[in-house]
């Protein structure tokens, strides 16, 4: 394999509570900067350059991908039309077709266009006499666009009508009124606008601006229409005003009133039903969150009244508000659990599902006056399936699954669960390739859903393993608690627990370890004799640095799930000692994994050069650094010992387009053979 790119060296010193802090890769931080783009290509060159790349053209990925004909409709409007979406290779194809009806299909928006341009279609809403359709487009990485608007009549109404700068939008009661929110530098949505269909934007109406830099806003409505909701978040706080629908905005602006101020530790997610705000918050130190309501009338939190509650094993994810249930999205020891509050009566049911192995979130229910609720079951090993529950009959079609489950026990004591699926005829011979997988930050869980790259591996005989280490909030908010700011190093740990369980309950062993994950990067810093090859996709490498940096996007957000290194020595010195990128070390101690099984571990790392979320210089900075400080692990470059760095130039922070089936298959496909051709 031709040697990989050496980058330059420019050490500049900062110091933070006086400790210096040398950075010899900060030039890189600019994207402008010619010799940056001149190291990114040569590092793809040496990608392309590598061996397995016949393998990433073979793979048998496309014989799996099965995607049906049309997905779950977007919208049944009243007048009788079905709306629904199906995939291409550049990006969706939005339709419409009467109900019922075998007659033709109406294409309303094509992608193909914008995919050339590096554009794609983020949302896309029908105004409330659906006679108008608002379409945002936005460029790769970007996550603010241009709204634009298509009449459905015929009549090329506001044809050549475009909005720039918006982040979210909504469609007022009223059909030529749109609300929209913009960003500040830092990709924070703080200012909400209202838009009068055919006047100028410059001459649009502000209705709310939130000067707290570490909240973010956002604009929605109730389910049954009658409220405008302007929602204030932080991490760990929220604030909600509303206003009536129906205002009519050529008046000026509407009056805002106000929920509940916000309180640091206080959330709470508001919607409305026959003159009672229902309300979803972890008020009263109930964090794993609780369902209460209030009278319109009565606006304050003292009138909270709680009607639904939960185990302390228990979290409450999302609620549906119907015409006469609520139904509650939880999780318990981070499986799925379903229930239906009766509003009249407060009786509660709990709905079977298919299987409790499963990723289950709700559907696009639209219609309140009803008592069907649409939500999606998604399994390991088939593509995601939507179902339809009524909840006075309480019938539902069900289908079969089967997992194993384990647990690690982390340093500290507390047990980890563990997801893992295999083949039946798995035998425990400490030799069965493994690929971990997990998150383990922002109360994000690790569900078992369908992954279109398991099912290679599976076949090959690879044992999935999902490790629900903290960080995530699979067994309620104590678990994400313990697992962020100073308590962060738990979700690393835990994830090595997961590996060293893996090998001494004999399933597999070092030479046999694969990773994807946030957490992966920092575990191999820590233990780089348990893993084989690793994946690291979008990867935090340099938290610190982005810590420190409050110009940056989301930096301020950031804080309450890392912490303030500006402002707090202890926290500085925290992120200082498990940070990948400040602790390379120039060598590295090999324990008896090493020596018994001869590791050597190649790692594969991805990123997107447009990406505003993790900078395309986390990966690129880190890569380097190790490419100086661990010649030796990854020298003389072989098939065995590869380091590997792939930037798209055009892709943003969630890469291909999950609509964009040849991209989406193209990245797994390199993935997979990366992983078959190291590990297997």
């Amino acid at each position: 394999i031709d040697l990989p790119p050496i980058p330059k060296q420019i050490p500049r010193s900062s110091f933070y509570f006086n400790i210096e802090r040398i950075d010899e890769f900060q030039w890189m931080q600019d994207p402008n900067n010619q010799d940056v783009r001149e190291y990114i290509n040569a590092e793809n060159e040496f990608v392309n350059d590598g061996q397995h790349k016949a393998v990433t053209e073979t793979i048998e990925m496309k014989n799996k991908l099965i995607t049906p004909e049309v997905v779950s409709p977007l919208k049944v409007a009243s007048d009788g039309y079905e709306y629904y979406t199906k995939p291409s290779n550049y990006g969706s194809i939005y339709y419409r077709r009467k109900k019922g009806s075998l007659s033709s299909e109406e294409i309303l928006l094509d992608s193909k266009k914008l995919a050339k341009a590096n554009k794609q279609i983020k949302s896309v809403l029908l105004s409330t006499d659906e006679n108008l359709l608002g379409y945002l487009v936005e460029k790769e990485g970007d996550e603010i666009g241009s709204l634009h608007f298509k009449d459905l009549s015929r009549s090329n109404n506001y044809q050549n009508e475009i909005l720039d700068g918006v982040f979210n939008f909504l469609w007022g009661v009223n059909v030529h009124t749109v609300y929209y929110t913009v960003t500040d530098e830092q990709l924070r949505p703080y200012k909400v606008y209202s838009h009068q269909l055919g006047t100028s934007q410059r001459n649009d109406i502000l209705i709310y601006e939130e000067k707290d830099h570490t909240s973010f806003v956002d604009i929605t409505s109730t389910k049954d229409q009658s409220f405008v909701m302007i929602n204030s978040n932080t991490f760990s706080s929220s604030e909600v005003r509303f206003f009536d629908a129906h205002h009519d905005i050529s008046q000026g602006a509407p009056e805002l009133k106000l929920i509940e101020p916000r309180t640091t530790g206080l959330e709470y997610y508001v919607d409305h039903r026959d003159g009672y705000f229902y309300i979803l918050t972890n008020a009263d130190d109930c964090h794993n969150f609780k369902l209460v309501r209030m009278g319109i009338e009565n606006i304050r939190k003292k009138y909270w009244e709680t009607i639904f509650t939960v185990k302390d094993i228990e979290r409450i994810e999302d609620v549906d508000i119907f015409q006469d249930y609520a139904v509650i999205f939880a999780k318990s020891e981070g499986l799925p659990v379903l229930m239906c509050y009766e509003l009249r009566s407060s009786e509660v049911h709990q709905i079977a599902l298919p299987t409790n192995l499963c990723a289950v979130s709700p559907e696009i229910n639209i219609d309140s006056n009803t008592n069907i609720v649409r939500f999606t079951c998604n399994l390991p090993l088939t593509h995601e399936k939507t179902y339809e529950y009524n909840m006075k009959t309480r019938n539902l079609y069900s289908i079969r699954s089967k997992s194993v489950n384990a647990r690690a026990k982390a340093s500290d004591g507390a047990e980890i669960p563990i997801t893992m699926l295999h083949k039946k005829s798995l035998i425990m011979n400490h030799n069965n390739p493994v690929l971990l997988r997990s998150y383990g930050a922002y109360g994000i869980t690790t569900d078992p859903e369908f992954q279109l790259e398991h099912l290679p591996l599976l076949e090959r005989g690879w044992i999935i393993a999902l490790a629900h280490v903290r960080g995530g909030s699979e067994l309620g908010y104590s678990w994400y608690d313990q697992g962020r700011l100073m308590n962060k190093k738990n979700s690393f740990t835990d994830f090595i627990s997961v590996v060293e369980y893996l090998i001494s309950a004999g399933y597999s062993n070092a030479s046999k370890i694969s990773a994807i994950g946030i957490s992966a990067g920092t575990a191999f810093n820590m233990r780089p004799d348990l893993f084989r090859a690793l994946v690291l996709r979008v990867p935090f490498l340099d938290p610190l640095t982005s810590m420190l940096d409050p110009n940056l996007p989301l930096t301020k957000i950031e804080y309450n799930e890392w912490g303030n290194p500006l402002e707090d020595e202890n926290v500085y010195k925290y992120i200082s000692s498990y940070a990948p990128y400040d602790n390379i070390s120039y060598d590295i101690t090999f324990g008896d994994n090493f020596k018994q099984y001869n590791i050597k571990t190649s790692i594969l790392v991805t990123a997107g050069m447009q990406d505003k979320r993790v900078n395309y210089w986390h990966p690129l900075k880190w890569v380097s650094r190790m490419r100086i400080r661990q010649a030796e692990q990854f020298w003389p470059y072989q098939k065995s010992n590869l380091l590997m760095l792939k930037i798209d130039t055009n892709k943003g922070h969630f890469g291909s387009s999950v609509n964009n089936q040849s991209d989406r298959i193209r990245d797994l496909a390199f993935e997979l053979a990366f992983l078959i051709t190291q590990v297997q």
